[in-house]
């Protein structure tokens, strides 16, 4: 077996020089004896160099095929073809392979069955990946020593012999998790986050991801890359993290004209995110928004992950919005999440009332009190590479749910008032985002949002409500209200610095208000230009953007100014 082994992995210099620096466009192979046609057609190449390789390609090719002695010397070159005499050789086959030491439900994984391997021809690439498929399996159930080779190999008269022998080692199992540095944060959420706790079993594909599932907590840094240290008596999983700041505090202030009089007029944003505040792994956000026309918009949320030293973890969040003197809408929820690998399905309870304000005395065409009681399922996904200024990466988050919902345009003092009705109603958001990077600078953003509700029996005020700078750029903030929408957005970003970046984008939305007897559909547009770049103090960000709607012409004088800054703390 000496000699076939020389044979397939040596190609001799010869070759590469000669088919390298002939000027042809057709490689033609002549084995020493009958194969199939297909197996040794000519072949096309565009580039002269390209020939080298595709020789060594056959002559694996026949090795794969169980002609392990394949090998081809050198090509002549006539006009413009190489003909490329290859030495096939007999072909080998199995006469039996024998697992030895592989437990039978290790050897199921990996496919290892002796029935499928007599009498076919032996491929090196099919022993190798199943050497291979045994050592992964083997290492991600807690035996990282595992060895796996080929012994006894020899010739009979039906073909080789050989045994296929495992040694697993001892069974390895975490005694502790040890983190090096100046992060403050629970044990407990931190071991949870990684999927390793003492006293679980190896396992390498669990361990090749704890950088990646690091990466993904926004207030850790990490100083090295983590290892394993093996003892007899113990096995220790070490980590180098350090604190990084993951709070902040978001403010942005809009100046937006009236189209009408021409008056300009302030809005206020103002966000505030607290991350492991409480070094649990927890999040805080508060987020009070300041629009036109005296409308005020508050949002209380928390979340606490693997609560109780489990899987699961718990969401809750309350929303206050009030339209002037028009109506008031609160929406409470509350959520169970089961996270795994970075990803998250929730499971939440959402109660949502909208009441007319002044609705006793008056009637309020279009608008009614809502009472929904509903039930939901979500997913959410985030692979980015750097949350903050990402360059590459992907995210989704997607939610339905279904619930029972009472209606009533009562006013005191009618005679006869309008019956309550009663409805099923159904609901589906979903956001998807994509980065391309270009470059060592650039990415291109993708981001698709939109929502829809099915249901007979809307009212203006239980309606999304979009446009501004966090859905539609260019549009006044919430000034659309829609029973369905799509917003698509294309951005070009600039990262010049960690935390900077410049970028220009154009956002396409689709909408349609249905209600009652009232339908209405329109595909505004913004575009426009910005920028974010960091100082002492925190990040600052500048937006310029345009809108159009309903086929009205562009207007400069109605252009919108965002200012925004956020610190992290």
């Amino acid at each position: 077996m000496n000699h076939v082994h020389r044979w397939s992995l040596v190609l001799p210099a010869m070759l590469v020089v000669m088919v390298a620096s002939a000027q042809h466009k057709v490689v033609v192979f002549e084995p020493d004896h009958a194969l199939p046609a297909k197996w040794v057609r000519p072949v096309n190449v565009g580039r002269s160099n390209a020939a080298a390789t595709i020789v060594r390609e056959q002559v694996l090719f026949l090795q794969g095929k169980g002609y392990l002695e394949a090998s081809c010397d050198t090509c002549f070159v006539r006009g413009d073809s190489s003909h490329c005499p290859i030495a096939v050789g007999r072909q080998y086959r199995w006469a039996r392979l024998r697992p030895l030491g592989i437990p039978g439900e290790l050897a199921s994984e990996a496919g290892l069955r002796e029935k499928l391997y007599e009498g076919q021809p032996i491929a090196p690439r099919q022993i190798a990946n199943t050497i291979r498929t045994l050592l992964v399996r083997s290492e991600n159930s807690g035996y990282p020593f595992a060895r796996v080779w080929l012994d006894s190999l020899r010739e009979t008269g039906d073909g080789l012999y050989a045994v296929l022998r495992a040694e697993r080692g001892r069974l390895v199992t975490y005694d502790s998790v040890i983190v090096r540095g100046s992060v403050r944060t629970s044990m407990r959420y931190l071991r949870a986050s990684i999927g390793i706790r003492p006293g679980d079993v190896y396992n390498e594909s669990v361990l090749n991801a704890v950088e990646t599932r690091l990466r993904e907590l926004p207030f850790v840094t990490q100083k090295q890359r983590p290892y394993v240290q093996f003892t007899p008596e113990s096995t220790k999983l070490f980590l180098f993290l350090d604190a990084k700041k993951a709070s902040s505090i978001n403010g942005v202030l809009g100046l937006q004209p009236d189209a009408n009089t021409g008056k300009v007029s302030l809005t206020g944003d103002i966000d505030l995110r607290l991350r492991n505040a409480l070094r649990r792994g927890e999040a805080i956000a508060l987020n009070w928004r300041s629009l036109q026309n005296s409308t005020q918009d508050l949002k209380v949320a928390g979340n606490l992950p693997f609560a109780f030293n489990t899987p699961f973890g718990i969401d809750a969040s309350l929303k206050l919005f009030k339209r002037d003197s028009t109506f008031l809408e609160v929406t409470s929820r509350l959520g169970l999440e089961y996270l795994t690998r970075g990803d998250k399905v929730t499971l939440f309870l959402n109660s949502k009332t909208s009441d007319r304000l002044g609705s006793n005395t008056i009637v309020q065409p279009g608008l009614a009190d809502v009472r929904l009681i509903s039930y939901g399922l979500g997913f959410a996904r985030e692979r980015l590479d750097y949350r903050f200024n990402p360059r590459r990466g992907h995210g989704i988050q997607v939610e339905g749910s279904a619930g029972r919902k009472r209606t009533s345009q009562a006013v005191f003092g009618l005679v006869e008032q309008p019956p309550e009705i009663n409805t099923v109603q159904l609901e589906v958001l979903g956001t998807a985002l994509a980065h391309v990077a270009l470059g060592r600078r650039s990415t291109v953003r993708f981001v698709a949002q939109g929502g829809r509700m099915l249901n007979d029996d809307l009212y203006a005020n239980e309606l999304y409500r979009i446009g501004g700078l966090k859905t539609l750029r260019g549009m006044d903030e919430a000034s659309i209200t829609a029973s369905s929408y799509v917003i698509s957005t294309v951005e070009y970003r600039f990262l010049y610095e960690e935390n900077s970046n410049f970028f220009l984008f154009v956002d396409q939305a689709w909408w349609e208000r249905h209600v009652k007897d009232e339908f209405s559909t329109d595909t505004p547009m913004g575009f426009g230009l910005g920028t974010t770049f960091e100082t002492k103090a925190g990040l600052f960000s500048l937006t310029y953007a345009l809108g159009q709607q309903f086929d009205n012409p562009i207007q400069l004088r109605g252009g919108k100014v965002h200012f925004g800054f956020i610190s992290l703390f």
